[in-house]
């Protein structure tokens, strides 16, 4: 007989609603880099935001706009193996690819 999965245990949450550091207006997008440092694509503040394993507020980049390293609606995030973020710029119609520093 097959073993039973082991029960979901909960882990850990952060975050709010708001637009101050470590607050979301709608997060969309995660992506975790080979540090376990977690990037969230805040999508109506138009930023990423990192924070550390834990949910530790580390750092924040973007505002709304069409220049570089500025996001209108980013919806979505990931993280390749050589920590680099790319953020899916939905209403600007592109990817943006930075730096894990941003």
């Amino acid at each position: 007989a097959a073993e039973p999965p082991p029960p979901v245990a909960f882990a850990a949450t952060w975050g709010s609603f708001g637009a101050a550091d470590g607050q979301f207006k709608y997060p969309w997008g995660v992506g975790v880099d080979s540090a376990g440092n977690v990037y969230v694509a805040d999508r109506d503040n138009h930023r990423v935001q990192k924070f550390s394993p834990s949910g530790a507020f580390l750092a924040q980049w973007g505002s709304y706009g069409t220049g570089p390293g500025q996001f209108a609606n980013p919806y979505g995030l990931a993280v390749d193996a050589d920590d680099h973020v790319y953020v899916v710029d939905t209403s600007n119609h592109r990817v943006q690819k930075f730096t894990a520093g941003g």
